[in-house]
């Protein structure tokens, strides 16, 4: 009999999945059994981004933070980074999409919304014209991440329709919960302050002690109340913010790793840059060529 996990396994996009900063699968009859193997093997555990599904018929089964989730034909879903999530079975007949996404590329806006604790987190029916959109999309992205031979452009082009997909998920949310008009609880309510004071301040506050004072709580029940909504500690969210901007402005700018540790409050460059890659698993120099290659 094998051992009790010690602890619930973080998948993370950069060692585990290819080197664009997100995939795409198009689930059918040739290849779902082996999928669904794989998925079911892995068992309950964390990403360290966004997973989404379209689903175009049959059902799929997950269960997220003890919620059991059916995606029916026709629904979209998604979990988000740090919620524990496992699968649990796909129909016989089931078809559908599957997209993984870093969070450095989804713009601060979208995160906003979609990590908003106000929002509906159920599987979402679409409608015969927003479903056409979200796959006319799909398909598109899906076409270039499949090319054998994937130019600069051709990544600006998939990532401008990975964004385009994440828009109309957000949308498509916040309409329906704006009509359903549900309430968060206080632990939710808190944990929202928290995410919006740390996408402000994370440049100048570094310690977990001084978002709980700004916040009026004590550092434990900040801790507690974090960790209980999204798996991981108020340091880990922290750290999360500090490299996910590292990661931005690595890509986007040609700033010099000191520069930019400056601008994200670390006079120490060199302290910064065994931080980044003791998170991300890369120096960011590395990162850097990685991705703009």
């Amino acid at each position: 009999m094998p051992a009790a996990k010690k602890t619930i396994p973080v998948h993370k996009m950069d060692g585990d999945i290819g080197s664009l900063g997100f995939e795409i699968e198009w689930v059918e009859r040739d290849n779902r059994a082996a999928q669904m193997r794989d998925a079911i093997a892995m068992g309950a555990h964390r990403d360290d981004h966004y997973v989404f599904f379209l689903q175009q018929s049959g059902t799929s089964k997950v269960m997220v933070d003890f919620s059991q989730i059916e995606v029916k034909r026709n629904n979209l879903f998604f979990v988000l980074p740090g919620q524990v999530h496992k699968y649990i079975g796909i129909s016989a007949n089931a078809t559908g999409w599957f997209v993984a996404v870093d969070t450095g590329l989804i713009p601060d806006s979208f995160r906003k919304a979609l990590e908003d604790p106000f929002l509906v987190k159920t599987a979402l029916l679409l409608d015969a014209a927003a479903l056409e959109r979200f796959v006319q999309c799909l398909r598109l992205l899906r076409s270039l991440y499949k090319m054998e031979t994937v130019s600069f452009y051709h990544k600006q082009a998939m990532y401008a329709l990975v964004s385009s997909f994440i828009g109309m998920t957000a949308a498509a949310y916040v309409d329906k919960s704006d009509n359903q008009g549900e309430k968060a609880s206080r632990p939710e309510s808190i944990t929202l302050e928290f995410r919006k004071l740390l996408a402000v301040q994370f440049r100048t506050l570094k310690s977990p002690a001084e978002y709980a004072a700004a916040l009026n709580l004590s550092l434990s029940y900040l801790n507690e109340v974090v960790k209980a909504c999204t798996g991981f500690a108020v340091s880990y969210w922290i750290q999360y913010e500090v490299v996910l901007e590292a990661k931005r402005l690595l890509y986007h700018t040609g700033c010099s790793v000191k520069e930019i540790a400056y601008q994200l409050g670390y006079e120490d460059h060199t302290y910064f840059s065994r931080l980044f890659k003791k998170i991300v698993g890369q120096t960011p120099g590395t990162f850097r060529k990685r991705y703009r290659e």
